[in-house]
């Protein structure tokens, strides 16, 4: 008897499309409450809401594949996975809550006590979501990593500064910056003697080289020939 092969893409292909039909039914249901407390002209306020019943709608569908792709450290696992569940109970009692309110303004069934109690913080799921996905992303291990590459960085520039300072105050140090300081004044000295100028001529301006003049005997030829005589 052959085994039957193990191919599980078609029930898990099946089983994607269940689920993202679940949470549309869900979103629309919250969507549809929330905007009860609108006034019809509100325009903006109910497509904001609208899109942010969405956007929760969607965070539902993004968890099941952050835990599958995204967090695989056990620590990052964990918490996903408790903001996951922590998600659903909250789109869970989102979902009976707008129907039965729904069920009630359409057709004058009696909502329970509790759900009126509740129907203004339902909202809070706007807040949840935000809260989660901030905390999810706080604690990715490569966000850590960025963080402890960053500390080393600055625990290496403070360790070299105080090197630095130990060096300065020690013989040596006091050696290299006398040695330093030597060789700068003699480097401004020899700048100083190769730039010197005639005192009261501007800068830029160069002097003409003097004229050729002939220079004379200080007695006349004459008077040598009466000496020699």
């Amino acid at each position: 008897m052959n085994e039957q092969k193990y191919k599980p893409q078609t029930a898990k292909v099946f089983a994607s499309v269940v689920y993202v039909g679940v949470v549309l039914a869900a979103t629309t249901l919250f969507i549809s409450f929330v905007l009860t407390a609108f006034p019809t002209d509100a325009y903006l306020s109910r497509i904001v809401m609208g899109v942010a019943g969405l956007l929760i709608g969607a965070s539902s569908i993004a968890f099941p594949v952050a835990l599958h792709t995204w967090t695989i450290e056990k620590g990052h696992h964990a918490w996903t996975t408790v903001f996951y569940y922590g998600e659903i109970l909250i789109m869970a009692v989102n979902t009976v809550v707008s129907f039965m309110t729904l069920l009630s303004k359409n057709t004058g069934y009696a909502a329970p006590e509790w759900a009126i109690l509740y129907e203004p913080f339902s909202v809070g799921a706007i807040v949840y979501t935000l809260f989660a996905w901030g905390t999810v992303a706080l604690l990715d291990p490569e966000h850590k990593r960025i963080q402890q590459s960053r500390q080393l960085k600055d625990d290496y520039e403070k360790e070299i500064a105080v090197q630095k300072m130990e060096f300065l105050k020690s013989v040596e140090g006091a050696q290299a910056v006398a040695s330093a300081a030597a060789s700068d004044i003699q480097a401004m000295l020899l700048e100083q003697r190769n730039g010197r100028k005639h005192f009261g001529i501007p800068e830029g301006v160069i002097l003409a080289p003097a004229p050729f003049v002939k220079k004379e005997a200080a007695l006349p030829l004459e008077s040598l020939d009466d000496d020699k005589k």
